[in-house]
This record gives structure tokens, C-alpha cells and sequence, in this order.
């Protein structure tokens, strides 16, 4: 089967530009009512019609390409799935909680980048009023992972965790893999090169004030190399992205592409 041709739905409306569907099993087999603001976006601003495609996915499962068969009262469509599941990247990545504002960029940004997993824990020198926010009070941050995905043409919704420590954060990694902390102040080396053998990786980022002294200790006792990316210092979500991406590169994840569709 030829790759899938990407479909043209980067436009811009109320409903955040995306170049995947997420919908679920039932919507799959039934469509989407005309009013609901995915059907409307596809509709009324992309001026998708019958016969025309777009991508659709279900969650952590396949993606596919959806032609469409009907538009009104029901925005209904036939599937081509693909063969097989999209694999998740063997990333995870621990961050100091940041105000809500920044904590938005970071999922969205680290759902597009495909981590497996987001633990954020309550730093020492982070603010515990963050919590308070409507992102994590009314689940805000689900829709934010949401677009992050579709925004990759993905179905891979990363895994989120929150804890009450960095300690409580680092208990929840078990696996032996490439530990890094990104330190703009104490570290040495850049970030470079994983260790022979790794095939999985943890990426460490501090809060919006930094790492204590005490998380420093900590994290070089876990197994924790001391990285930066430079002589500045970045935002969170920036560092994130970059260091994200670099541990990614060097885990050699994205040798094995496979082209849509296939």
C-alpha cells in the first residue's frame, strides 16, 4: 500500500489546527454529528467534501485515512487503517511543575515530540500553587496532550503522572536506561552521546527557579549525569523540546521511520 497522502487540515479556527482526528471506536463505525467542533472544523473552515480524506486515529491504536460519505446530519466516512500501531518512543521525561501557562507548551509540545511519559513532581523551589490552576483542577491538561498528538499525526497519547516530590518522581523509573538532568549551573558536559547499549531513556528537567542543591544530590545518586545544552539557559518547555529531541537522536529511535500508511 502507497504511503497515505497527508491531508490539508492545518487551518487555522476555533478548533487548533491539527493533521489527525482522534476520535473513538464508536465514532469510527457511526461518524461525528455535524455540530461537534471537529466535524465543523473539517466542514465548514478546512471545506473538506464527499469523496475527500482526512486522517483519523483512536487512541494508542491505529491511525488511518478516512474518505467521506456523508457530511450532514452526520459527518460519516470509510476507513483504510493502517497495518499496525505506531511503536512509543522510549522516552520519559521528569520536570519541575511550572506555571500553568509553560506546563501547557510542555505537554502539547512533548505529546508532538511522542515521549512515553510526563511525570511532573513538586519541586523544592517550584511554587505548590500551581496546582490550584484549572489545568490540573478541572483536567484541563487532557485536552492539551489531545492536540499535541494530533498536531504529529499521531494516536500515541502520552502517559502523565504527578507527584509530590522529585524522590516520589524518580521511584517510578525502574528501568536501567540513559539517565539525564539538565543543569545550566553545575554541569560540565554538554549532552552528547548515550551510553553503548542504552535503548531507553529519562530525561530530567528542573523547575522554572532550578534545581536545590538537595535534588542535585539526589539525582547524581539515582544514576544521573549532570548535562547542559550550551552557555544559555533555556525556558522549560524549550529545554524540554531540545534535550527531548537530542536523547531521541541518540537512542537512534528515528532510524526506524515508517512512512504513513504502511
Amino acid at each position: 500500500m502507497p504511503p497515505f497522502p497527508l491531508a490539508s487540515i492545518g487551518c487555522k479556527s476555533t478548533l487548533e489546527a491539527v493533521n489527525l482526528v482522534l476520535i473513538t471506536k464508536r465514532e469510527a463505525a457511526e461518524g461525528i454529528a455535524a455540530d461537534d467542533p471537529r466535524a465543523a472544523h473539517l466542514v465548514l473552515t478546512v471545506g473538506l467534501r464527499i469523496g475527500q480524506s482526512f486522517h483519523v486515529g483512536i487512541a494508542d491504536a491505529l491511525r488511518g485515512l478516512a474518505e467521506i460519505t456523508a457530511v450532514a446530519p452526520v459527518l460519516t466516512f470509510n476507513i483504510t487503517w493502517e497495518h499496525a500501531v505506531q511503536p512509543k518512543l522510549p522516552l520519559t521525561v521528569i520536570v519541575g511543575l511550572p506555571r500553568p501557562q509553560t506546563a501547557k507548551k510542555v505537554l502539547h509540545d512533548l505529546a508532538s515530540l511522542g515521549v512515553a511519559r510526563i511525570i511532573f513532581f513538586e519541586a523544592e523551589k517550584g511554587d505548590p500553587g500551581y496546582l490550584s490552576s484549572s489545568l490540573w483542577q478541572e483536567d484541563e491538561w487532557h485536552s492539551h496532550l489531545r492536540k499535541g498528538t494530533e498536531q504529529a499525526c499521531s494516536t500515541l497519547v502520552p502517559d502523565v503522572l504527578r507527584t509530590r516530590s522529585l524522590e516520589a518522581a524518580l521511584a517510578l523509573i525502574t528501568e536501567n536506561n540513559w539517565r539525564v538532568a539538565l543543569d545550566p549551573y553545575e554541569a560540565s558536559r554538554a549532552l552528547g552521546e548515550a551510553p553503548d547499549g542504552s535503548k531507553s531513556g529519562t530525561l530530567a528537567i528542573g523547575p522554572e527557579r532550578g534545581w536545590s542543591n538537595a535534588e542535585r544530590k539526589l539525582l547524581v545518586v539515582r544514576g544521573f549525569a549532570l548535562h547542559h545544552l550550551g552557555d544559555r539557559i533555556l525556558r522549560v518547555e524549550a529545554a524540554c523540546l531540545v534535550g527531548g529531541a537530542l536523547m531521541l537522536a541518540q537512542l537512534h529511535v528515528w532510524e526506524r521511520h515508517r512512512n504513513l500508511g504502511a
